[in-house]
This record gives C-alpha cells, sequence and structure tokens, in this order.
C-alpha cells in the first residue's frame, strides 16, 4: 500500500507540473521549444532523491537520472504516469487500455474537460479499448471487446519482462539473457525521430536517429496516422523544438485502433521488424546475411538462450516465419496463402505499402508482414492450450515429436534444459491458440 500511494502521490503531482500547458501529442516527451518548461516535469537538477540512474548509448551506467520523486526503478517511474490508477497519461500500459486521462477525441479543443480533466491532448484513439501494444499485467480480454465493446479484464500470459533479467529470443551470438529491461530500453522519453519514441540506438545497433547536423530526422519507422511526417515528404520523421511542436499540434495518435505501421522501405534496410531485429537479431537473417530478401530464413544453428543447444534438440538449423514481404509474395497456387486471407486489421494487422490509401481494399494484398502482426509489444492475454501449448519429447523410435501438455493454460513446463525447465507462455500472440496462423492461412 506504500509504494501504491508513492505512485499516486508522483503521478498527481506529474500532472498537475504538465497541467497548464499544451505538449500536443506526446506530453513531456518531445517537441520541446528553446524555453520549455517540460524538463521541470520530470527531472530536478540539484534536489532530485530518486535512487535511479541512467545508461548512456555506450552501455554505461550512471549513478542518477535526476529525477522527481522517489521512484527507485525507472519502470515505477514511467508508471506514475503509465500505470494503473494514474492521472498522467491515458496510455495505461500496466493494464493495456486507453483509459480516462489528460486526453481527448479529436473533435474537442485542448482545455476541455473530459470527465473532470483538463483535455490536453487530442487523440483518435477509443476510449476503454485494449491498447494496440497490450499489457504488461493485464488487458481488456480483445474477444469481449470486440463482440461488445466492454472492458472484461484477463491476466496477461505473456509480456516483456521489466526490471528482470529474461531469454533474448532469436538473439544468435549476441547477448543471450537481456539483464532488468526498463521501457528507457526501447522507448526514448525525450523523444526521437522514431513513431512511439522508439530509441534510435538499441543493443548497439543504429535504427533510427538524425543526420550530421543533429536536426534532419533519419527515422526507421513510420505510421500513416493522422499527422504523422510522411517518410516521402521533406521530414524523414520528427523534427526538434519548435518545428517538431508544430508537427505535433497536428498529429493524432491511435493507440487502439490496429497498429498503422507504414512500411516504407522495400529494400528491408529500414522497418519496424529491423527495429525489433536490434535484439532478436536472427529473425531478420536470410542464408546468414541480414536484409538479404531472396535467402531462407534460418537461425543458423542459434536461438539464443535459454535454448536446446545442450538439451533435447541439440544444435539444429530452425525455421521461421518470413517477416518484411507482402501478402502477394506469399499468395497463389504455389504458394501458402491459397485461399483469401481474413482482411483484419485488428487480429492480423499488417503494414500498410507506402503511398497506398489505407481505406482501399484492393490494395490490400500489398501490405507487409511485420512483427506486430503477429505479436503485441507489451503483453498479451492470448489463451494457449491444446497443440498450442504441446511440448517435444522423444518417441520410443528415437524420434523428436510434440506431445500435448496434459495441463490447460500456457503455464507449463517446456523442455528440460540443462536442467532448468522452460515456462511455456503465449509468445505475446495477438489472438488465442494459433488464430494469427489461420487468419491468414485460412485452412
Amino acid at each position: 500500500m506504500k509504494r501504491i500511494s508513492t505512485l499516486l502521490v508522483l503521478a498527481l503531482g506529474l500532472s498537475l507540473v504538465f497541467a497548464g500547458a499544451a505538449y500536443a501529442n506526446f506530453g513531456p516527451h518531445g517537441g520541446y521549444v528553446d524555453d520549455t518548461d517540460a524538463c521541470a516535469g520530470c527531472h530536478r537538477a540539484h534536489t532530485s532523491f530518486s535512487t535511479v540512474g541512467w545508461t548512456d548509448q555506450l552501455g554505461t551506467e550512471h549513478t542518477s537520472a535526476l529525477l522527481v520523486g522517489s521512484a527507485s526503478t525507472m519502470t515505477e517511474f514511467c508508471n506514475a504516469c503509465h500505470g494503473s490508477l494514474a492521472p498522467g497519461a491515458s496510455t495505461n500500459v500496466v493494464d493495456g487500455v486507453f483509459d480516462s486521462g489528460p486526453t481527448g477525441a479529436d473533435t474537442q479543443n485542448i482545455g476541455d474537460l473530459n470527465g473532470g480533466v483538463t483535455v490536453q491532448y487530442l487523440s483518435e484513439s477509443t476510449f476503454n479499448a485494449p491498447l494496440n501494444g497490450g499489457g504488461f499485467s493485464q488487458m481488456p480480454d480483445p474477444y469481449v471487446w470486440e463482440s461488445s465493446a466492454t472492458i472484461s479484464y484477463q491476466a496477461a500470459t505473456s509480456a516483456h519482462s521489466m526490471e528482470a533479467a529474461g531469454p533474448l529470443w532469436g538473439a544468435g551470438s549476441s547477448v543471450p539473457t537481456w539483464p532488468n529491461l526498463t521501457c528507457a530500453d526501447c522507448h526514448d522519453p525525450h523523444g526521437t525521430s522514431n513513431y512511439r519514441l522508439l530509441k534510435a540506438q538499441v543493443n548497439g545497433a543504429t535504427v533510427g536517429g538524425y543526420e550530421a547536423d543533429g536536426e534532419t530526422p533519419d527515422a526507421f519507422v513510420f505510421s500513416y496516422e493522422t499527422g504523422y511526417p510522411n517518410p516521402a515528404g521533406p521530414n524523414k520523421g520528427w523534427l526538434k523544438h519548435e518545428a517538431g511542436a508544430a508537427q505535433m499540434a497536428a498529429y493524432r495518435p491511435d493507440y487502439t485502433g490496429g497498429t498503422k505501421i507504414l512500411h516504407h522501405d522495400a529494400t528491408g534496410a529500414e522497418s519496424l521488424s529491423v527495429w525489433c531485429a536490434a535484439c532478436h537479431q536472427q529473425y531478420v537473417v536470410r542464408d546468414g546475411v541480414a536484409g538479404n530478401l531472396t535467402g531462407t530464413y534460418d537461425y543458423d544453428g542459434s536461438v539464443g538462450a535459454p535454448n536446446s543447444e545442450n538439451g533435447l534438440v541439440g544444435a539444429e538449423v530452425r525455421h521461421r516465419h518470413p517477416v518484411d514481404i507482402t501478402l502477394a509474395a506469399g499468395y497463389g497456387p504455389a504458394r501458402a496463402l491459397q485461399e483469401e486471407v481474413q482482411s483484419d486489421q485488428t487480429w492480423v494487422p499488417l503494414e500498410l505499402d507506402e503511398g497506398n490509401d489505407p481505406n482501399d481494399t484492393t490494395l490490400f494484398y500489398q501490405n507487409w508482414i511485420g512483427c506486430l502482426t503477429c505479436h503485441r509489444a507489451h503483453g498479451s492475454s492470448a489463451v494457449m492450450t491444446g497443440w498450442a501449448a504441446a511440448h517435444l519429447a522423444t518417441n520410443t523410435a528415437g524420434t523428436i515429436i510434440p506431445v500435448q501438455d496434459g495441463i490447460a493454460g500456457v503455464a507449463p513446463d517446456k523442455d528440460d534444459v540443462a536442467g532448468a525447465p522452460v515456462t511455456g507462455s503465449s509468445a505475446l500472440l495477438r489472438a488465442n491458440q494459433r488464430g494469427v496462423c489461420e487468419r491468414c492461412h485460412n485452412k
């Protein structure tokens, strides 16, 4: 209770700090004018007592981020606004819901009241709907929401582990276990040139940023939300300072209506999947070459840890589903997609091909498969039973085969790797069981 009270006090304090000014849609997270007051919303230059430190682009840890309040972890600090019962932001990533807060509909005006809260930011999101990214702890059941537009919270059955070491799946030869993942490992709270504050430097890889002048954006990830800067235009991402603030004043993010990612680079060099692959490196490698568009997808004998290199399977080349390809590349009599794909941007959201009208269904097969087509970024409440929760075992003939788990749900132990059982999960998938497969392959 004490920790909750501390967070509520911090959240209320932050909401009061930001109540006097409109920061467009990124709140205190970008578009700073020269004489901004936003720094004071999160930092104290001389009187900070938070124990949270910070890590520079070279991976060196420093002792203090000079944060306001008493948060002891970065996640705790972020959740003061983005957590449960926090008034500072409408994007409640803990509960995976776009809830009440300082955001209003695009038809409102800055300064209007929204349930007793002053509207500071405008959005095209749907209140009480599940967030596109899901939730770290729970989220509204997407099936109930789709059928009745009502909330029925379900516990997360998988999530990116926050403030705890966890496996880095598909890491290849890089760091197999990520120590203490925090919000700031993926997002830059001060704003970036990328969509959704995604960092420009992740795990030593450059995945966005600015040109050598420090001002011209060179982003990797874009969207086709209202007001988002078009990468084909003069500005390839978010500008800084007054110019950036002007961009954001016209921006209307959609946190609930499907991912709306824009796949602008057909060469495969820059996309959301390439951004994710800064950590999950093997997912964009074909025939051992990252970004190769014509080779075969495999893991080259490495799936990261925990893995089965010393366990049941041993060192084998693993195969995986392609990413950064259009549906057209997989459709036809000689391909896997022989039937019509269920074109549902909620359950299997595709990345829009640059230049296409998102409302033109005749162009549907020109859209791209990306990471978020099948997975949520933060957490999922999808249920896995039966074959979806199966584990591998060796039969009497010495062949490794799948065996259905005898325990319902998503938590039975999987392969016993070097004496440490791996717990099953829903793998951040968007639909129950293998619903993401059926909605495309339609068998």
